[in-house]
C-alpha cells in the first residue's frame, strides 16, 4: 500500500494514464460488440445538423443554449458549474459572446454510440485565457466526459492544446496530453492587443478518440488527436466554457457524422476546414 502511495506522489501522470487505459477496456469491448446493431438504428442521423449559431452584435436570440457560471478549478478546488442553468441573455459585441467564467450547454443532445460529432468553432483568446470544449456528458463533473482546452499565455502568442478527462473517485480534471501549437501567423493588432483569433474543427469520434484540426495561417493547419477516452452509451450535450481574461465565442456549428475508422497521423498540412 505504501509503495502505491509513493508512486502516486512521484509519478502521478503515469498512474492516471494507467487507470484511464484500464477503465477503457470494458466499455470499448461493449461498444464494438454492439456497433453494427446501433449503427443500423442511428444511420439516419448521419449529416444531421444539431445547431449553428453566429454570435455577434446583430444577432438576437440563442434558443439552442443555456448558460451558467463556470469555475475552472485550482489545486485546492475542482472544476465546477455554479448556480442554475439559465437562458442565454447576455450583451454581445461585434467580436462575439463573452464566455469568461461562463459555460454554455446545448439544449439539443448528440449520440456517440455509433456515430461521431463534428464541431466547427471560431473564437478569440485575450491575454491569459482558456477555451474549453466538453462532450460525453451533461455536466463538468460527469465521470466519462471528454475535455479539450485551448490555452493562450499572457503577453504571448504561445497557444497550447490540452486533452483531459475526469479521473479518480472525485472525478477531478487531469490532463492526458499537452501540445503547443506551432507558430501561429499573427496580424500586428493581435500582437499589440494580446489576442489570438482561432478557427478549429473538433471531432468527438465516440470511441476512445477525439480529433482536433486548427487553422494556424492561410497556408497551414495542424491535426492532433488523443485516444484515452471512455465510450459513451447515452445521449449527451455539447458544452463550451471560458476562463481567464477574455474568451469571445464567434461561431459554432455541430453535426452528426460517420465515425472515423482509420487512425490518422498527426501532421501539419494545408487544407480548408471551414
Amino acid at each position: 500500500m505504501k509503495l502505491e502511495e509513493d508512486k502516486q506522489e512521484f509519478f502521478p501522470q503515469e498512474i492516471f494514464m494507467r487507470r484511464q487505459i484500464e477503465k477503457q477496456m470494458d466499455p470499448l469491448k461493449r461498444q464494438q460488440e454492439n456497433f453494427l446493431a446501433k449503427l443500423k438504428e442511428e444511420r439516419h442521423l448521419i449529416n444531421k445538423t444539431i445547431l449553428s449559431d453566429t454570435f455577434g452584435k446583430q444577432s438576437s436570440q440563442y434558443d439552442s443554449w443555456e448558460i451558467a457560471e463556470f469555475y475552472s478549478g485550482s489545486a485546492e478546488s475542482p472544476t465546477e458549474v455554479r448556480g442554475n442553468w439559465m437562458p442565454v441573455n447576455l450583451e454581445l459585441s461585434v467580436n462575439g459572446l463573452q464566455l469568461r467564467s461562463s459555460i454554455l450547454r446545448s439544449k439539443s443532445t448528440i449520440t456517440l454510440q455509433s456515430l461521431a460529432c463534428e464541431l466547427k468553432i471560431s473564437f478569440r483568446l485575450v491575454g491569459d485565457s482558456t477555451f474549453w470544449i466538453v462532450t460525453r456528458g451533461s455536466g463538468v463533473k460527469d465521470p466519462d466526459i471528454a475535455i479539450c482546452k485551448i490555452k493562450k499565455e499572457q503577453d504571448s502568442q504561445r497557444v497550447f492544446l490540452i486533452f483531459g478527462a475526469n479521473i479518480g473517485k472525485q472525478n477531478n480534471f487531469k490532463f492526458l496530453k499537452k501540445q503547443e501549437f506551432p507558430e501561429i501567423s499573427m496580424k500586428s493588432d493581435e500582437v499589440y492587443n494580446d489576442f489570438v483569433d482561432m478557427k478549429i474543427k473538433f471531432i468527438d469520434n465516440g470511441d476512445d478518440r477525439v480529433f482536433m484540426k486548427a487553422i494556424l495561417s492561410k497556408d497551414k493547419n495542424i491535426e492532433m488527436t488523443c485516444n484515452k477516452y471512455i465510450p459513451c452509451f447515452k445521449d449527451t450535450n455539447i458544452m463550451l466554457a471560458g476562463s481567464g481574461d477574455s474568451v469571445l465565442l464567434k461561431y459554432i456549428s455541430a453535426r452528426q457524422i460517420e465515425r472515423i475508422s482509420e487512425k490518422p497521423k498527426e501532421r501539419n498540412e494545408c487544407c480548408n476546414i471551414f
